[in-house]
């Protein structure tokens, strides 16, 4: 019998909702609904209605992390920002992404996530560029500024100074990015300068997966920089192709 009630329990947890990904705002608020619920089934109908959702309430919260579907989305857009904080959760983008907020970015309780309808835009988006790579006119898109020179490799004259990416792949879901956002003509995207519209799309781009040139799953990890008599160690957020060796991302964290 317990072997059974083991396998039943198997088949309901969601462990992305549970155990060490168990978002406690979320809980508390199925907890809370759950007891209302119950208290309102036990005037409504008997005692034991009552003891029944309770049971079935709090059953579903510990198994499946949430008794409403949506809860995760629910919690960040209408709890504010120093009641999460109470629980530990930080819904602040980053600043450079705050511009986009809504647009292409969200915050959630588990931290910044792309937008659907932006991300599926973004992949088409790749996917078309990819074929004959980032045009002097798509980076032209990407600064907001009339014209740019091709000088090399992910490296472009843009009045009489060097924009150079990390690589084409990473310039490619820049180009990519900055295309999908002139398309939807946001105007917090088309008010930030080259700098800024730089440093959005650079940490807009660690949220790809993916590697843009060839469609490749990325190895991720974060490294400590060497310590020196002038500096303090830092950490290193990298992100490689594993197929084609192409780095995506190199990026110090606090940036």
């Amino acid at each position: 019998m317990r072997n059974a009630l083991t396998a039943v329990g198997d088949r309901l947890r969601r462990p992305e909702y549970t155990g060490e990904n168990r978002c406690l705002p979320c809980t508390v608020v199925n907890v809370c609904l759950t007891l209302v619920l119950a208290a309102v089934a036990t005037v409504a109908l008997t005692p034991l209605g009552g003891v029944v959702v309770l049971v079935g309430g709090l059953g579903a919260v510990y198994f499946r992390g949430y008794l409403v579907p949506g809860t995760p989305t629910l919690t960040v857009r209408y709890f504010p920002p120093w009641l999460l904080e109470l629980f530990g959760k930080d819904v602040e983008l980053r600043e450079t992404l705050q511009p986009i907020e809504g647009v292409a970015v969200r915050a959630t309780p588990e931290g910044g996530r792309l937008v659907d309808s932006f991300a599926a835009a973004w992949d088409d988006r790749i996917e078309s560029i990819r074929a004959t790579g980032a045009s002097e006119a798509d980076v032209a898109t990407l600064l907001g500024v009339d014209e740019v020179s091709n000088v090399g490799e992910a490296a472009y004259v843009v009045d009489s100074g060097l924009r150079q990416w990390l690589s084409p792949s990473a310039l490619l879901a820049d180009a990519a990015a900055a295309a999908v956002l002139a398309d939807r003509g946001d105007d917090a995207w088309t008010s930030l300068d080259p700098d800024e519209r730089v440093a959005t799309l650079r940490d807009l781009r660690k949220h790809l997966d993916y590697c843009p040139l060839c469609g490749g799953a990325l190895d991720a990890e974060e490294t400590e920089t060497v310590e020196t008599c002038c500096t303090e160690s830092e950490r290193v957020l990298m992100a490689t192709c594993l197929d084609c060796d192409v780095r995506l991302i190199e990026d110090l964290n606090d940036r």
